[in-house]
C-alpha cells in the first residue's frame, strides 16, 4: 500500500540556497550528526526554531570497551570453572569489583 499523498501545503517544494565555507559546512554536518539529523533537517530546525535539541548518545571509550571485553572473558572462564567444580572460584569477587568500577565510571553512576 503506497504512502498517502501530502497536501500541497505539506509538500516541501521550495528550496533556499545557502553558501558556507568548507569549515562551516563541516561544522553543520557534525552538529547534525550529533543531533541524529540530516544536514537539511538540522538547518531547517535551526532556521525555523532557532535551536536544535541534541540527543545524548553515549558510546563507550574504545579502551573501556576493550577492558570490559577482557573482564568478560575472565568472567566466562571463571563461570565455566564454577560449573565444573560446583564452587565459586576465589577471583570471582575481584572480577565483579572491576566490572562495577568500570561501569560506574563509564555510565556516570
Amino acid at each position: 500500500m503506497p504512502r498517502p499523498r501530502k497536501t500541497p501545503d505539506d509538500r516541501r517544494s521550495e528550496a533556499l540556497g545557502l553558501r558556507l565555507t568548507p569549515a562551516e559546512r563541516i561544522q553543520v554536518e557534525q552538529e547534525a550528526a550529533a543531533a541524529g539529523l540530516t544536514a537539511s533537517e538540522y538547518a531547517r530546525a535551526r532556521v525555523l526554531n532557532g535551536r536544535v535539541v541534541i540527543r545524548q548518545n553515549r558510546t563507550l571509550d574504545p579502551a573501556a570497551f576493550d577492558e570490559l571485553r577482557r573482564i568478560g572473558v575472565n568472567l566466562n572462564q571463571l563461570t565455566r570453572l564454577a560449573h565444573q567444580r560446583a564452587q565459586f572460584p576465589a577471583g570471582l569477587q575481584d572480577v565483579f569489583a572491576q566490572l562495577d568500577a568500570i561501569l560506574a565510571r563509564e555510565l556516570g553512576s
